[in-house]
């Protein structure tokens, strides 16, 4: 078991933590693109502890900016969509999509002030359904070329749901082999026919075995990882009582890191 304080170090991802300005380092996923198809395309998000607001302007560009006025502190997830930017609700100050403040109705007549006035914002960019965010300093990496960002959209889909833990957590259970045999264990087996696709639902490869059968009846994988240039590889070994072996293989893709110079 790791102490208290390692924990801290590893999980904590706020303004100023260790691990949050690892993980600043790379694209993190904002919203999802639905999220902004209404008539308002205005939303709050919360991105590594920081308050934010996601928008798009009448142009069709995204801005993520800071969540609070640098005013009075009004929420400018309220604010007004209007001259391609984001008018706070309170003063009217007005800010584009790279957080810098264009007009302040309540100072005088030909003041400048609002040209010193900028509210954080950070690069934002659209793949297949998502909006990605990239919070760290410097210029972003170059995004992912994962397959599933190439594909077109009649063969992708983007979902998100609420996971109350942290960062670690979430990444531990996707990667973790053995959880499956009881976190999505199913007391009965369905015909595999009507089951393609689905997860955990299907035969296991290149046999007659539902998956589901398999894990309920196995639960006990013979587990091992190895590094590899990518990230790692976990291993997953299922003796079966007939001789065979099912193998079920999962990869850790750690994204490329990009280092400004």
């Amino acid at each position: 078991m790791m102490s208290q304080e390692m924990n801290n170090q590893i999980t904590r991802v706020g303004p100023g933590s260790q691990a949050g300005a690892v993980l600043r380092r790379y694209w993190q996923p904002a919203a999802l693109s639905d999220e902004l198809m209404g008539p308002r395309p205005v939303v709050p998000v919360k991105l590594l502890g920081e308050e934010l607001v996601l928008f798009r302007d009448e142009s069709g560009n995204l801005g993520l900016i800071g969540r609070r006025c640098p005013h009075r502190g009004a929420d400018l997830a309220f604010g007004r969509l209007e001259d391609n930017g984001l008018r706070c609700p309170f003063h009217g100050w007005h800010f584009d999509c790279t957080g810098q403040c264009v007009e302040q109705p309540g100072e005088p007549e030909g003041s400048r002030m609002f040209e010193q006035i900028k509210t954080p914002a950070y690069p934002v960019t659209e793949k297949n359904g998502i909006i990605w965010a990239y919070m760290g300093e410097g210029d972003p990496p170059p995004f992912a070329d994962f397959d599933c960002f190439r594909a077109p959209h009649s063969h992708v889909f983007a979902f998100k749901g609420l996971w109350e833990c942290n960062w670690l957590q979430a990444m531990e259970v996707g990667i973790d082999p053995a959880h499956a045999s009881f976190l999505h264990r199913f007391l009965q087996d369905e015909d595999p026919a009507d089951s393609y696709g689905k997860q955990f639902r299907d035969t296991a490869g290149d046999t007659e075995i539902p998956m589901t059968k398999l894990l309920r009846d196995y639960p006990r994988p013979e587990i091992s990882v190895d590094e590899t240039d990518y990230g790692m590889k976990l291993t997953a070994l299922r003796h079966l009582d007939d001789g065979r072996t099912h193998v079920r293989v999962t990869n850790q893709i750690f994204p490329r890191q990009y280092v400004s110079r």
